[in-house]
């Protein structure tokens, strides 16, 4: 369901437009802005039934006028640019949903100014981020709105499983349909195996058992020696995408964040924008835990 706000949006009824929508929920950010998409795809329709057929389209990016963007680069944003000039399949409103616009370069920020800055008719662009300290000038240009967290109590869990995940409201979700004990731990030392399996296929039951391997980490970190923290590290390196590897960065700073080094571990987070030596800061970010 919409809120007040987005109703508000769309009943000003704009022509074309370029919106930010942040908050740590990033699959809850998604699942909004395709709702609020397919609201803009229906605005000007009356029949009940077709407006039903474009929104269960558009929830499952199926609508074609609507295009997803996990990643953007160069050669993307120019596709995109063409796509503004082109006439509307369904001859209603076209929609760019772009997704990590946090993680978004310079060269491909400077291109994207150009068309989101004044769109042309029809053309919506909404952009995606699980923060807001973006590039300003792409903010500037930006309707912002902010998805909040769901509360333990709107998702119907305690607070133990609320945090265990994150608070991320598919993971709950998901862990809800299933039986899974939470508090049966999972060593540390099988990490290599878990993520091996987490990367053929990402479901609940796997990143469960990644989770658990995190939190058991952290539990016996101030037992570990030197050797075995960068062990651990290079276990993860060796066997995580780039993406999974986000995943735990976040995952262990959310879980150490009463740490009094805190800050100095945001800055390896940070650090994951940028091209750097993955596993240094793999080995670097464990050492401090």
């Amino acid at each position: 369901m919409l809120d007040e706000f987005l109703k508000n949006e769309l009943s000003f009824n704009r022509e074309a437009g370029t919106y930010l929508f942040y908050g740590d929920d990033l699959e809850k950010n998604y699942r909004i802005v395709l709702e609020f998409s397919a609201e803009l795809f229906s605005r000007n329709i009356e029949n009940e039934d077709e407006k039903s057929k474009i929104k269960d389209k558009t929830l499952r990016n199926l609508y074609s006028d609507l295009m997803v963007v996990d990643n953007l680069n160069i050669d993307t944003v120019r596709d995109i640019i063409k796509k503004t000039y082109t006439s509307s399949h369904e001859g209603g409103a076209k929609v760019f949903i772009l997704k990590n616009i946090q993680d978004i370069r310079k060269e491909s920020a400077n291109a994207m100014l150009k068309i989101i800055e004044e769109p042309t008719r029809d053309n919506f662009f909404i952009l995606i981020s699980k923060r807001l300290n973006i590039l300003s000038t792409i903010k500037s240009r930006s309707i912002i709105y902010r998805v909040r967290k769901s509360t333990p109590e709107e998702l119907g869990v305690d607070k133990y499983v609320y945090n265990f995940f994150l608070g991320i409201s598919n993971d709950i979700v998901e862990y809800k349909e299933q039986e899974i004990d939470l508090m049966l731990e999972r060593s540390y030392k099988s990490i290599a195996g878990v993520l091996k399996e987490y990367e053929k296929e990402k479901n609940i039951v796997v990143k469960i058992d990644l989770y658990k391997c995190l939190r058991n980490f952290v539990q016996e970190s101030t037992s570990l020696k030197k050797y075995e923290k960068i062990k651990f590290a290079e276990d993860i390196y060796s066997n995580a995408s780039k993406e999974s590897i986000n995943l735990i960065v976040d995952y262990i700073i959310n879980l150490v964040k009463k740490n009094k080094n805190l800050k100095e571990k945001l800055e390896y987070k940070k650090m994951l924008r940028y091209p750097v030596n993955m596993k240094l800061l793999l080995i670097n970010l464990l050492l401090s835990v």
